[in-house]
């Protein structure tokens, strides 16, 4: 059976497809990586959401908002404080809509790094590189090859 190369219903032609296998594959990897998990690991998933989540961001697939230091950061350390909080309570709202949120604190700001999506409207040459540097993240914590680990889960 050959792949779908237009919309049965519309008539409009798919610039690229992406494989549904695929992307079960790396979906059962989370699975599998989220059940093994390592206790000894810095990152402590709640859920195979946030572990998809800290693993895109940890592979640089990832959206990146700067919020600079206001100039009276630098001549007052209460408002500085403040501004600390209010980035903090940014972050932690970020890490509740996207399941995972990280935070970079530069001389000049603050940056929020917040995952980017992985749906369908990424073409299959642009979702593997994003595969294999999570599969790469998930084999480097586990200490084992994503295939060993898919045939385990399997078994």
């Amino acid at each position: 059976m050959s792949a779908i190369k237009s919309c049965p219903e519309c008539g409009a032609v798919f610039v690229s497809a992406r494989s549904i296998a695929d992307h079960r594959r790396f979906f059962g990897l989370l699975r599998a990586a989220y059940m093994h998990w390592p206790e000894s690991h810095p990152f402590k998933p709640d859920n195979e959401e946030s572990l998809r989540a800290w693993a895109l961001v940890e592979s640089g697939h990832h959206d990146v908002d700067f919020i600079a230091y206001p100039e009276e950061c630098q001549e007052t350390p209460a408002i500085k404080t403040l501004f600390r909080l209010a980035v903090e309570a940014t972050h932690a709202a970020c890490y509740r809509k996207r399941g995972y949120a990280a935070i970079r604190v530069s001389a000049g700001g603050i940056e929020i790094l917040t995952p980017k999506s992985i749906d369908f409207r990424l073409s299959q040459k642009e979702f593997g590189p994003i595969r294999e540097a999570v599969e790469g993240i998930i084999e480097s914590a586990l200490g084992v090859s994503a295939n060993q680990l898919l045939r385990e889960r399997a078994a």
